[in-house]
C-alpha cells in the first residue's frame, strides 16, 4: 500500500489522462461527463470539514483537473468504491431517468437478496413480497423477502433508498428521517410480525403480495423471527453498530432492532459461509449480537470474529465495555470460491468435539426431524470445553465406567434474554416415552430465566446401543412473557 501511494509521486503520468487521449478513446458526451467529475486544485479549501464523514466531495468527483487540462486519478479505486453517488450526480436534473433508476434499484435489490438466500439455504422456503393483515388495526403489512427454514423465519427488508444530500451535509431532521427509514423501521416491522405470530399462532395467515396465494408456515410449532435490513449501499461501521442510532435518539433498549447489512456484506457472508448449517447459525447470532456486545466495527470485522471463534464471548467480562475492532478483518480480505453444494456440513468458526460434530451431521441429514435446526443451534451455541466434558461423560458411560455423577447433565449459554441449554440423559435402557418427555420438560422449566426464554435440547444415550451417536432427542422452547407476577409459570411453546 505504501509503494502504491508513493508511486503517485514517482510516476504521476500513470494516473494522468490527457484530453487528447480521452477524446481519442471515448465519444464527446462521455469525455464531458468525465470532466464534470473533476475537481480543480484548491477548490475545496472552503468546504465545511464536518460534512466529509457522510458527504466527502471526492466520492462524487474522483478526478483532479490539472492546469494543462488533463485529468489526474489519485485514487483509481474510487470509481468502484462509490459508483452510486457518482452515477446519481450525473442523473441530476433528468427526472424520468431518476425515477427509472430508483425503481431499478428497488427491484434489483429484492431479486438479489432472493437469489442469494435461495442459493445459500437450500432447505429454506423463500418468498418475495409477503403480506399479512393486522387483526387489531386492519392495516396490511408487508415484508420484502422471507425465508422459512425449520422453525426459523428470516426476514430481509430491502432498503434501496439512499441518504439524502441534506442529511449527508449534517441536516438533523433529514438525517434522522433517513436513518429511521433505512435502519430503524425494518426492526419495527419484524417486531410486528413476531408479535403477530406469537399472539395468533395457528390462526396467523400470511400470503404472497402479488397473487394472494397463502403461505404455509406450519405454525403448529412456534417460530422465531430474525430480521435484517439490507441496503444497496455500504455504510460500514456507521450502521453495523447500534450505539450510533442510540446516541441520535432514534432507538432505545426497547426498540426492536434489525442489523443493517449492505448487499455486498450479504454477498460476502454467503460466500464465506458456504455451508447451510453455518450460515443459519451465523444469521441467528448476528441478529442478536447487540444484546451481547457494545461494539464498533463493520461486517467484515464481525464475520472474521465468527470465523475465528464462533462469536463466543464472555458477556459478564465485557459488561459496560465497548469493543473496537481494529485491523481484524484479515480472514475475509481474501478470495474464496464457495462450494456449490451448501448441504455439506462444514461448521465454520465453531470447534466441535468429534461426537457432537457427528451428531450435527446426523441431525442435518434427518429431514423428518422438525426441530433439527433448533437442536443444531443449541449445540453450536455451547462452549467447546463444555461440549468436550459432556462427550467425556458419554463415552465413559458407554464403556461401563462407574461414575458418581447424576445420570442427567447439562450445560447452558446465555445470549441476551435467551438461554440455550443442552442436556444429556444417560440410561441403561430406553425409558417410557411419557417419562422421557416429562423429564425433558422439567429440565427446560428448571433452566427458564426470570425474563426471556429457554431453548433446550435433551439427548438420550443408552449404554448398550446400536447407534454411534445418540438414541433419542427432544427439543423444548419455553417463553416467559413480560409480567410482574414472577410466580406465574412459563408457557411451553413447542417440543417433540
Amino acid at each position: 500500500m505504501a509503494a502504491f501511494q508513493m508511486s503517485e509521486f514517482a510516476h504521476p503520468w500513470i494516473y494522468t489522462l490527457s484530453r487528447a487521449d480521452l477524446d481519442a478513446a471515448f465519444p464527446a458526451p462521455i469525455v464531458d461527463a468525465l470532466y464534470s467529475l473533476a475537481i480543480r486544485p484548491n477548490s475545496l479549501s472552503e468546504i465545511n470539514h464536518e460534512y466529509i464523514y457522510l458527504n466527502n466531495p471526492i466520492w462524487r468527483r474522483p478526478y483532479v483537473l490539472l492546469d494543462d487540462g488533463s485529468l489526474f486519478a489519485p485514487l483509481p479505486h474510487l470509481i468502484v468504491s462509490f459508483p452510486f453517488v457518482i452515477l446519481e450526480s450525473l442523473m441530476e436534473g433528468h427526472r424520468s431517468l431518476e425515477v427509472a433508476y430508483e425503481s431499478a434499484r428497488a427491484n434489483y435489490l429484492e431479486e438479489a437478496i432472493t437469489d442469494l438466500i435461495t442459493t445459500a439455504m437450500p432447505s429454506a422456503s423463500v418468498y418475495r413480497g409477503v403480506a399479512w393483515d393486522d387483526p387489531d388495526t386492519g392495516q396490511v403489512w408487508e415484508n420484502d423477502v422471507v425465508a422459512v427454514v425449520g422453525n426459523f423465519i428470516f426476514i430481509f427488508e430491502a432498503k434501496s433508498g439512499r441518504i439524502k444530500d441534506a442529511a449527508r451535509r449534517g441536516g438533523s431532521l433529514s438525517l434522522r428521517k433517513n436513518f429511521n427509514e433505512l435502519f430503524v423501521q425494518p426492526g419495527v416491522q419484524s417486531g410486528r410480525l413476531q408479535n403477530y405470530l406469537n399472539t395468533r399462532q395457528k390462526s396467523a395467515r400470511l400470503r404472497l403480495k402479488t397473487s394472494g396465494q397463502p403461505i404455509n408456515l406450519n405454525l403448529d410449532k412456534p417460530k422465531v423471527v430474525f430480521t435484517f435490513s439490507i441496503c444497496i449501499e455500504h455504510f460500514a461501521s456507521l450502521t453495523s453498530a447500534r450505539h450510533y442510532l442510540k446516541e441520535l435518539g432514534l432507538v432505545s433498549e426497547q426498540t426492536p432492532w434489525a442489523p443493517v447489512l449492505s448487499l455486498g456484506d450479504l454477498q460476502m457472508i454467503v460466500r464465506f459461509l458456504d455451508s447451510e448449517v453455518s450460515l443459519i447459525h451465523y444469521l441467528t447470532r448476528r441478529a442478536t449480537l447487540e444484546q451481547v456486545l457494545d461494539f464498533e466495527g463493520d461486517e467484515q470485522d464481525i464475520l472474521s470474529a465468527y470465523l475465528t471463534n464462533g462469536l463466543w464471548v464472555d458477556r459478564d467480562a465485557l459488561d459496560g465495555k465497548r469493543i473496537v475492532f481494529f485491523a481484524s478483518d484479515s480472514l475475509v480480505r481474501r478470495s474464496k470460491m464457495p462450494r456449490a453444494d451448501r448441504t455439506v456440513v462444514d461448521v465454520h468458526g465453531v470447534s466441535l468435539p468429534p461426537l457432537w460434530e457427528a451428531i450435527v451431521r446426523e441431525l442435518y441429514r434427518d429431514g423428518t426431524q422438525r426441530h433439527r435446526f433448533d437442536i443444531i443451534n443449541v449445540i453450536l451455541n455451547q462452549m467447546p470445553p463444555q461440549l468436550a466434558e459432556l462427550e467425556r461423560r458419554i463415552r465413559r458411560f458407554r464403556r461401563g465406567v462407574p461414575s458418581p455423577e447424576d445420570d442427567i447433565s447439562y450445560v447452558t449459554f446465555r445470549i441476551g434474554s435467551k438461554v440455550f441449554a443442552l442436556a444429556i440423559h444417560l440410561l441403561k435402557k430406553l425409558p417410557d416415552r411419557q417419562e422421557w418427555h416429562e423429564m425433558g420438560r422439567n429440565v427446560a422449566a428448571d433452566l427458564m430465566p426470570d425474563e426471556g426464554s429457554v431453548e433446550c435440547a435433551v439427548f438420550l444415550f443408552v449404554r448398550r446401543t446400536r447407534h454411534a451417536t445418540f438414541d433419542g432427542a427432544s427439543f423444548y422452547r419455553y417463553i416467559r412473557p413480560p409480567q410482574s407476577d414472577s410466580t406465574q409459570h412459563p408457557q411451553p411453546r413447542g417440543h417433540i
